[in-house]
């Protein structure tokens, strides 16, 4: 899999009208060459060929525009809902697609937005997710739970890996400080992160035990 090759900045056209999408994407576009942090007013109008001030029309600061940045990210994660789909497949299909939005966009250093979380569109995205596995009858003590799990294994698994790419780049092989790190290659990888997919659906099915855990989403 490619990581961190989502797109490419390019001045947007003159005959194209400002949007609040268009300032979004273009935002995004640069955090994937420069991290999302490094994208300002200045250097984002400057893209656009437009004026500074004239972003405020459309978004309140450069916090609104980043945290718009990383909603139009996560619609690039699969938040369909599938008749008959456990709730297990679920999960892992929900979890593996933010992981993919995340390496695509490994370069634009996403996490680094505080607060972004909050925004109405990561909102609306949340409930998406939470919605699917609420149809499928997961008991709610037990979602709540799992969501919890699920959100700090996420959290914690893509800052390390996310990490590990950058300094792939710093410390290459055969550099003196690379010697420990093939000690821990793996540890952020495609099989161990399915692996800790694993644990938690054990780790659920555990505690919702003596239920059978047959949720699953309705039919159409």
């Amino acid at each position: 899999m490619a990581k961190g090759t989502a797109g490419a900045p390019g001045n947007v056209p003159q005959t194209q009208r400002l949007t609040r999408e268009i300032i979004a994407r273009t935002a995004l576009d640069m955090a994937d060459t420069m991290g999302i942090t490094n994208v300002s007013m200045r250097k984002l109008a400057s893209e656009l060929g437009v004026t500074a001030m004239a972003l405020y029309r459309y978004y309140d600061s450069m916090d609104d525009i980043q945290a718009a940045a990383v909603a139009l990210a996560f619609t690039e994660v699969d938040t369909n809902s599938i008749p008959g789909e456990r709730w297990d497949d679920t999960m892992r299909r929900t979890m593996s697609s933010i992981r993919d939005m995340y390496l695509n966009h490994a370069a634009a250093d996403l996490l680094d937005i505080e607060g972004a979380g909050d925004s109405p569109a990561m909102q609306a995205h949340t409930e998406r997710i939470y919605s699917l596995h609420e149809a499928q009858n997961i008991p709610a003590d037990i979602l709540r739970k799992a969501w919890r799990i699920v959100d700090a294994y996420l959290g914690g698994f893509l800052k390390g890996e996310l990490l590990e790419i950058k300094n792939e780049h710093r410390h290459p092989q055969g550099s003196p400080e690379a010697e420990w790190r093939q000690t821990a290659a793996g540890a952020y990888s495609e099989e161990t992160f399915h692996d800790g997919i694993d644990i938690i659906v054990a780790g659920i099915r555990t505690m919702a035990a003596p239920d059978p855990c047959e949720w699953h989403t309705p039919m159409a």
